[in-house]
């Protein structure tokens, strides 16, 4: 699976995303101990002003109520008792002392504070307070753990246990007003509800950055579709659109366009009057030769003017490339079948494997121009030829496979040069002025399409691989 966008649009869009969520931890982060902070502050807090009010109470009522008041005042996470002996031998928060001795109106010595590790899960009890007995069960609880943190004596336990509050106030009785205080755990439920924003933040921006790369980009994709159409022969017109400097970029290519085309136009009709300035003085020389009476001289000249007349057809269809055939959608493999058909009739020794459905959008009479001239060269030098199509997802690929002697590698380039020939086929039999490949590779380039030659199957013979764009 590929997670990292191909396109612009997505790229953007994920850059933005990403920059967002890191930019939200960070902010999580900071808020999550800035909030803990101020929710201990809050906790503890409440915690003193509970103790200093417990403490008040208890010094102001007779022993029977006291009791009373205790249960009353305790929780789950405060823990009070009145003992002979003060819970904290030493004091270990000084700045706590010095507030509940004033508040209270007590002497410092008799007010004894500390925040230290939960006695009960991490440490042996000091002392036997009424109110820190526990069942059989929580015993031997606290004895398995004992006994595995006497196995790992090097590790500093205090640092893993939760935090307690530990305040000593002496009464005017002579007991000490003990309490304990845990604060509570800390609530994660607004975690929850902050990545619920964040989640819901994320999925809109989405939405709305791909919206807006889509309707911004949007001009580019259809600049790149009408590239690869310009790319087959075809011309079409971009409408300006978009931010200024996607329209510059198109009006730019419209202007291309506009110039290749223009300069087309003018070679077509230069090839147009140069044909017709060609052939007719040909022609008028041929009609004076044939007048001639019959010999050997008449015949030599004649086939030098048939010579000469053929060269001038081949270097004009070299020279004009494609044809002024109009672009349309056909089926290529149709199109391979008819023109092997027609090859066959003509007692041409070709093989086409049947092949699937190969709809493309080009020159349909350009291509089959192509695909016979070289099959008939693979005919003419390789004395059969083995025709395939093959498909893939950017374009269709025309095999074309002979049994002769091959080409060797330094000469695959040159023979697609005007007027190349390899000196073993310049021969008068085979016809031809070297410019089969020549114009073959003309009119495929021209729809956006290559050949290229390689070794046959085996190293035997020559393989003509012909790749034909889809449309996009």
């Amino acid at each position: 699976m590929r997670l990292w966008p191909r396109r612009a649009g997505g790229q953007l869009a994920l850059l933005l995303i990403l920059v967002l969520l890191v930019a939200q931890v960070i902010t999580i982060v900071i808020l999550a101990g800035e909030r803990q902070g101020a929710l201990r502050s809050a906790s503890l807090e409440h915690v003193l002003q509970r103790v200093a009010d417990g403490y008040t109470l208890a010094d102001t009522t007779d022993p029977e109520r006291q009791e009373r008041i205790l249960r009353a005042l305790s929780s789950p996470t405060l823990r009070l008792s009145i003992d002979p002996a003060p819970y904290l031998t030493e004091d270990r928060a000084s700045g706590m002392r010095r507030r509940l001795a004033e508040e209270l109106g007590l002497p410092v010595a008799q007010v004894r504070t500390a925040m230290e590790a939960d006695g009960d899960d991490c440490l042996p009890d000091r002392d036997d307070h009424r109110d820190r007995e526990r069942h059989d069960d929580e015993d031997d609880e606290h004895h398995e753990y004992e006994e595995h943190r006497d196995e790992d004596d090097h590790r500093d336990d205090r640092h893993e246990c939760p935090p307690v509050l530990g305040v000593s106030l002496a009464l005017s009785s002579g007991q000490w007003f003990n309490a304990r205080a845990r604060p509570p755990a800390p609530s994660w439920l607004w975690l929850k509800a902050t990545l619920t924003s964040v989640g819901i933040t994320a999925v809109l921006l989405t939405l709305t950055l791909l919206l807006a790369v889509r309707r911004i980009l949007q001009p580019m994709n259809e600049l790149s579709l009408a590239a690869h159409a310009f790319g087959r022969g075809e011309k079409v017109r971009v409408p300006e659109k978009g931010p200024e400097d996607v329209r510059e970029v198109t009006r730019a290519f419209n202007q291309m366009q506009d110039q290749v085309g223009r300069a087309q136009e003018d070679r077509a009709r230069l090839l147009a009057a140069l044909a017709h300035d060609l052939r007719t003085p040909i022609t008028s020389m041929r009609l004076r030769v044939e007048m001639l009476p019959e010999g050997e001289d008449r015949d030599r000249l004649l086939d030098s003017l048939r010579e000469m007349q053929h060269l001038a057809e081949a270097t004009l269809d070299f020279i004009r490339g494609t044809t002024t055939e109009q672009h349309r959608r056909y089926d290529l493999a149709t199109l391979l079948d008819s023109l092997c058909g027609d090859l066959q009739e003509m007692g041409l020794a070709v093989h086409c494997d049947d092949s699937p459905r190969c709809v493309l959008q080009g020159q349909p009479e350009a291509v089959k121009r192509a695909l016979r001239n070289l099959i008939e060269n693979a005919v003419n030098y390789g004395d059969q030829a083995e025709v395939t199509l093959a498909t893939t997802d950017t374009e269709a690929v025309v095999t074309i496979v002979d049994q002769g002697s091959g080409i060797l590698e330094a000469d695959r380039e040159r023979v697609f040069e005007p007027f190349y020939r390899l000196e073993h086929s310049r021969s008068r039999e085979t016809g031809g002025a070297g410019l089969g490949l020549a114009i073959a590779r003309t009119l495929i380039r021209g729809m956006g399409g290559d050949i290229r030659l390689g070794a046959g199957p085996g190293g035997q013979g020559l393989q003509v691989s012909v790749t034909l764009p889809k449309t996009r």
